[in-house]
């Protein structure tokens, strides 16, 4: 006779949650996945994979068509904003990939009895199961119950716009510029397209943020830049993305009682190392295999949080900082360095 499956409640249905929902073993855990507009499935731009992701998503099934659907990023380069160069970006295997196809690929690999549920949770502490995970996002509902000093979402002066463009640019303009209040990046896609992003102070009102309003701020702050840059920002249209950077607090855990928190609930963070995908399905992955540790699940759980803290925790911090020297009034070259390394840690 089948033993009684334990009962989880996912919080949020993107990139972490879904991870999380196919990773868990359908024989031994009830899943049902709480998404409250599953229509933000379909609308993204691109997101870099680290080589730990993708190893994660190879143990999912999906990472065959993930990389059908991507496109391997080689080198690049640092510039500041007029475009002269400062150094070479290392080739370190990051596949950049459409938010909307990991999302689809994520959840083709769902089994068969994971229950989709389209609404919001306003308190997690009404859901009816033996686990409740928090995969929400930096407005986390279940962090505060995870640790209530850390459960408000902290502000930060910059906002990003994201958009694809048709068409390549050429090889020595691909990467990113940095330098007073201002950042650029470009990024080459599979299919012939572009991938690019900003980030920079904004006025723009509360969200959510008129795209065009930020774009008219973009194309003034960025009136001096390098040909390329006014170049995207002119031809960017209507489907381009505007959103203002918020970061989770330090977090000391992510277990408490029946609750734990992962992706950007835990660590949301400023997007310079771009791995905030990358951290969800590490997460995802790695605490389904504590949670499937059998016996010893427990001690397995400390222990999955014992290694995630430190690290995810780390590159929060490294990314706020990375973030501060990239819109320096002119980045000092050996600082650029030591946080440019920090690339390429790949938990």
């Amino acid at each position: 006779m089948a033993g009684v499956r334990t009962r989880v409640s996912i919080v949020g249905g993107g990139i972490a949650g879904l991870s999380l929902a196919a990773a868990l073993d359908p024989t031994r855990f009830d899943v049902t996945v709480h998404e409250a507009q599953p229509g933000r499935a379909a609308t993204g731009a691109a997101l870099g994979l680290w080589p730990s992701a993708r190893r994660a998503l190879g143990r999912l099934g999906v990472l065959d068509v993930v990389e059908r659907s991507g496109g391997q990023v080689s080198g690049g380069y640092l510039h500041d904003l007029t475009g002269r160069p400062l150094l070479r970006a290392p080739d370190v295997g990051l596949l950049m990939v459409a938010r909307p196809v990991l999302l689809d690929a994520l959840r083709a690999a769902l089994p068969s009895s994971t229950r989709l549920v389209t609404e919001e949770v306003l308190d997690p502490r009404d859901l009816d199961a033996d686990l409740v995970i928090g995969a929400d996002g930096v407005r986390s509902v279940v962090r505060g119950l995870v640790a209530p000093g850390a459960a408000d979402r902290r502000a930060t002066p910059w906002v990003a716009l994201r958009g694809i463009r048709d068409g390549d640019v050429h090889s020595s303009e691909v990467g990113e510029y940095w330098g007073a209040g201002r950042l650029f990046g470009i990024v080459p896609l599979v299919d012939g397209r572009t991938y690019w992003f900003t980030a920079q102070p904004s006025v723009a009102g509360p969200e959510p943020l008129d795209p065009s309003a930020v774009l008219t701020e973009a194309r003034l702050a960025f009136a001096g830049a390098a040909p390329v840059i006014r170049r995207l920002l002119r031809e960017a249209g209507l489907d381009t993305l505007a959103t203002r950077l918020w970061v989770a607090p330090p977090m000391y855990r992510y277990l408490r009682g029946r609750y734990a928190v992962i992706g950007d609930a835990a660590h949301a963070m400023a997007p310079n190392l771009g791995r905030g995908a990358c951290d969800a399905i590490v997460d995802a992955v790695t605490l389904a295999d504590a949670l499937q540790g059998g016996r010893r699940s427990g001690s397995r759980l400390w222990g999955w949080q014992a290694r995630r803290v430190p690290l995810t925790q780390a590159a929060r911090l490294a990314s706020g900082r990375l973030m501060r020297v990239a819109l320096a009034e002119a980045p000092r070259r050996d600082r650029v360095l030591r946080l440019v390394q920090l690339r390429r840690a790949d938990s």
